[in-house]
């Protein structure tokens, strides 16, 4: 939930098809997060309201630095104007009287949460249920100047070799009273790197060679070498847990450990109440949360089926705060009781179409490229998304700092389209695209669950047969896209999928490496220049020399076209009116804990 705040997280593998619009809503409740560094899967969709989250194929999410998440957009040109203007809503400065009380509702759609276990899920969901109640990042990214700056540490200081990190923490306690100190981080992370406890991120953890505690409230975190990452590995590996309560309890066993699905003590701004799976989950007011108990008494968010119960909840004022579909937005900016709020994410989720470059045909790089200029990302953006977009041409998107426009960016071009068949090998008979004598055959897949992906695999299929290609295009519940995407026989040629990317644009080679195939490289793309240069950016504290390197990056990416680069995806989330004190950041609404109900 987006309105906390960005913290340094590295769970974010998202596996859900929410798509942009419901990333921004569940992370605004856990506020700016921490910095990641593993992309996110996205459905999408991106125009959003939910959480973001890690990476993986076909997915939506929000985190601050060190993992990419993926969603849908990114520009590398003229971006295409969104139908209105966004929100530029300035952190409100502090209510002397603002009203107490109250409960706000907020609606989610789709898988809900697995755990409150911040070690043992991945899910986006997850992620926002426990950043309610689990709070303790040590540092976070500035939820306007993108600065990493302190969170539940009040200051850190770095050594002259940039290996050892020491972080003082501010006076801090869980909300038993007892005090929150650095035996909690130590404690969480001697489990957390136990491989019989089964951390999926693991292999996070490599470059830290000691996590120590030499006060109360100093922790001292060395890591093998000087990396430009380092401050962000130091700070935001661990989430403490309570470890009076966790200690003497099972780590992944919720039969013997309730703590697991039932969290009894909170470090953050809500502790649990109730939670009925797949209804709703309800949280009330922490009084010891170390920024200040929440104006609001209580928030309770619930589950809708579908995209459109929860948009009809929040017209009725059912609900106060949810996300709706691309094509309601226009409606949604003219009720009278409702507020939108609208943001390109400083992540940068983005769209795609993924090669599967195990087969023969798409391994030739003159028929990825073919294809590419055969997209018309414009009439995607204006008929799919209504407008709320702009166009994607690298894998870095418009609002990441480390993007070139000096790339190849495929302007619809259904000539050129041709042209490259042609060099290709390839021939137009009988309106069929053929190459000895077997007409160019496709199998695109997406997520069923997304009308926006719906949207594009209809527009593909139509444009791509305007070539003579033959394009079936099928949808696949979530689970069963995934399993075809990174599941022997790889029985597909494209797909459509969505990232929401890193703010630290180093943890975005997790999509491109070979070492990640197919977990999150599903296509099989290899180009290890392109990993050579991450690494280097990995080790270069210059930032125009990294700048630099990111641009040889989006070069090499996009001369190879291993995807088809759709757009960036314009962020948004509404609210009932009644809702005061909301501030839209980089990363959409945050500091939740500031905001109140008026009647």
């Amino acid at each position: 939930m987006s309105g906390q705040r960005e913290q340094l997280s590295r769970r974010r593998f998202l596996a859900g098809a929410a798509g942009a619009a419901g990333t921004a809503i569940l992370a605004a409740c856990g506020g700016s997060s921490a910095p990641t560094n593993t992309p996110a899967p996205t459905t999408p969709a991106t125009v959003a309201a939910a959480p973001t989250a890690a990476a993986s194929p076909a997915t939506t999410g929000t985190t601050a630095a060190s993992a990419p998440t993926v969603v849908a957009t990114s520009a590398a040109g003229s971006a295409v104007a969104p139908s209105g203007p966004l929100s530029s809503v300035a952190a409100p400065s502090a209510v002397a009287n603002a009203p107490k009380g109250g409960t706000l509702t907020h609606a989610i759609v789709g898988t809900d949460a697995k755990s409150f276990h911040p070690y043992l899920t991945t899910d986006t969901v997850s992620g926002a249920y426990q950043g309610n109640v689990y709070a303790g990042g040590l540092i976070k990214y500035d939820d306007n100047t993108l600065d990493i700056v302190g969170d539940s540490a009040e200051k850190f200081a770095v050594s002259a070799d940039k290996k050892t990190y020491t972080f003082t923490l501010r006076d801090l306690k869980w909300s038993d009273g007892t005090p929150l100190t650095t035996d909690d981080y130590v404690w969480t992370y001697q489990q957390v790197i136990k491989p019989e406890n089964k951390y999926p991120y693991l292999e996070n953890f490599g470059d830290i060679v000691s996590f120590t505690a030499t006060a109360p409230r100093t922790l001292v975190v060395t890591l093998k070498d000087a990396y430009v990452t380092g401050l962000i590995t130091a700070g935001s590996s661990i989430t403490p847990l309570p470890k009076h309560i966790w200690e003497n309890l099972d780590w992944s066993d919720p039969t013997k450990n309730p703590e697991i699905n039932a969290p009894t003590v909170a470090s953050g701004p809500w502790k649990l109440k109730e939670w009925k799976r797949d209804d709703h989950a309800t949280f009330v007011a922490n009084d010891l949360y170390w920024e200040g108990r929440p104006n609001i008494d209580t928030l309770t968010t619930r589950n809708f089926g579908t995209q459109a119960l929860a948009y009809q909840a929040l017209k009725s004022g059912e609900v106060d705060w949810s996300s709706f579909q691309p094509s309601d937005y226009k409606e949604a900016k003219t009720l009278p009781n409702v507020t939108v709020y609208d943001w390109f994410d400083a992540n940068g989720n983005w769209s795609y179409i993924g090669f599967n470059l195990r087969r023969p045909a798409l391994r030739d790089p003159l028929v990825r490229k073919a294809i590419s200029y055969a997209t018309d990302r414009k009439g995607i953006i204006d008929g799919v998304l209504n407008g709320l977009g702009r166009p994607l041409s690298s894998p870095f998107p418009q609002s990441s700092w480390a993007y070139s426009p000096n790339v190849e960016r495929y302007d619809f071009d259904v000539s050129k389209a041709q042209d490259l068949f042609k060099q290709a090998g390839y021939t137009l008979n009988a309106k069929k695209l053929t190459k000895d004598g077997q007409q160019l055959t496709l199998k695109l897949l997406y997520p069923s669950a997304s009308k926006v992906s719906e949207g594009i695999a209809t527009v593909v299929q139509q444009q791509l047969s305007d070539l003579g290609i033959a394009l079936n295009a099928q949808s696949l519940e979530f689970q069963a896209l995934q399993d075809t995407l990174k599941k022997e026989p790889f029985d597909y040629d494209l797909y459509v999928a969505a990232w929401s990317a890193t703010t630290e644009p180093y943890y975005m080679y997790q999509i491109w490496a070979e070492q990640s195939i197919p977990e999150l490289n599903s296509g099989a793309y290899v180009n290890k220049q392109v990993e050579d240069l991450f690494e280097q950016s990995h080790r270069e504290f210059d930032t125009e020399k990294r700048k630099a390197i990111f641009a040889q990056i989006q070069k090499l990416i996009t001369d190879d076209a291993p995807y088809v680069f759709l757009y960036e995806g314009q962020s948004y989330t509404g609210f009932n009116k009644r809702v005061g004190g909301i501030a839209v950041g980089k990363f959409g609404p945050y500091n939740i804990h500031k905001w109140y109900l008026t009647k």
